[in-house]
């Protein structure tokens, strides 16, 4: 008994040390942008709910100008009447300029806050956060910041953009031959879209590529489910094949849109010295949509198919792993590879950013076209 009235009294002393606070005074940040302005200060524009029945607007955007992520949200507090609270927090935004100079010191701050999940969103603007946060196109979503996340969410969840959390964001920065990508939000007609991934070095963005690249960079450093792909295969060698002619005169080559895409990757150092890396790719999909009226059901036709896929997809990763040469930016994780492979003396970050651009890749693609004419 003794015990249980202990028990009792202890319990109610830590429920008096818990600090009320009543929803409806809360400003709850639901998304942030930074931007960063001269004299090393950043601009931050703050998307938070409000809870007050009485308050005409749910959604509110305040911008705030401070030299810290806290301090932006101290000063914001002095143009609200509501508690600002980041425990909601779902979505950062960095503006081009703020990526561009580093986002380790904000993203530390972020890290290190226990009420602020790691499996929230980044992003980086085309040009500044606070004009992409101060849309007001965003279809039927309750406000920018649920837009912005339910856009991000469903092109990650359907394979065509890379996993953009705070979580796997710092694993990557801190992974030693492996670099960080993050999706990239621009304008169209006053709409926030998605056109480019951006390339990190360590926590600075330093290379945009389309977002149709983001295929070939998942087929490299991961695996596809059920992913989907449009490219363009050449005609001359389907010629004989061809039962009808669909004056497609303006369009060059085969277009083709495949589904269901599956794959398998193996990366292998096979010359430390050399810095010569061979990839094997197996994949497995189904032709969904095809421009030209082929005898598709000929098995030789099929054959000749797959291995033009196959070459077709082998020359795009050829030209993503110059680009990756030439940026010296790492998301695949080849260095990661040799470092895991090498008997010798691990190299560090530095040392692997110099020798990245030397790198030898040899790539050999399998496709298998496992289903076809749903649309020919």
């Amino acid at each position: 008994m003794k015990k249980l009235i202990s028990l009792l009294v202890v319990c109610l002393l830590l429920t008096g040390c818990v600090e009320k606070k009543y929803i409806e005074k809360l400003g709850v940040i639901t998304v942030i942008g930074y931007d960063v302005l001269e004299e090393g200060l950043v601009q931050g524009t703050m998307v938070f709910f409000q809870f007050d029945p009485s308050a005409q607007n749910v959604s509110q955007i305040i911008t705030s100008i401070a030299k810290t992520s806290k301090g932006i949200r101290q000063d914001g507090n002095l143009k609200s009447s509501k508690e600002l609270v980041s425990g909601q927090l779902r979505l950062v935004v960095f503006g081009k300029k703020a990526a561009e100079s580093g986002t380790a010191r904000l993203l530390d701050t972020l890290n290190r806050d226990a009420s602020i999940s790691d499996l929230l969103y980044l992003t980086v603007a085309e040009e500044n956060a606070k004009d992409i946060l101060q849309s007001n196109k965003m279809e039927d979503a309750a406000d920018i910041g649920n837009y912005l996340k339910s856009l991000i969410e469903k092109n990650i969840r359907k394979e065509v953009l890379p996993s953009s959390t705070l979580h796997r964001f710092m694993h990557d920065y801190h992974d030693v031959g492996l670099d960080p990508i993050l999706p990239m939000v621009g304008l169209a007609d006053g709409k926030p879209v998605i056109y480019h991934l951006a390339l990190f070095q360590g926590d600075r963005f330093v290379k945009k590529v389309p977002v149709k690249q983001g295929f070939y960079l998942k087929l490299l450093e991961s695996r596809f489910r059920a992913g989907h792909l449009e490219t363009t295969l050449p005609e001359e060698p389907f010629k004989p094949y061809l039962q009808s002619d669909r004056n497609h005169k303006n369009v060059e080559g085969i277009q083709i849109a495949m589904d269901e895409i599956s794959s398998k990757t193996k990366i292998k150092l096979v010359d430390p010295k050399a810095l010569k890396f061979k990839v094997d790719v197996n994949i497995k999909t189904r032709i969904l949509e095809i421009s030209e009226d082929i005898q598709i059901q000929n098995p030789k036709v099929l054959k000749l198919m797959e291995e033009e896929l196959s070459k077709n997809i082998e020359n795009k990763m050829e030209e993503l792993v110059e680009v990756i040469k030439e940026a010296q930016v790492d998301p695949v994780g080849f260095g990661k590879k040799y470092n895991g492979a090498s008997r010798k003396k691990k190299l560090t970050k530095e040392e692997w950013r110099e020798k990245i651009k030397d790198i030898e890749v040899e790539f050999n693609v399998n496709a298998k076209i496992l289903r076809h004419g749903i649309i020919q």
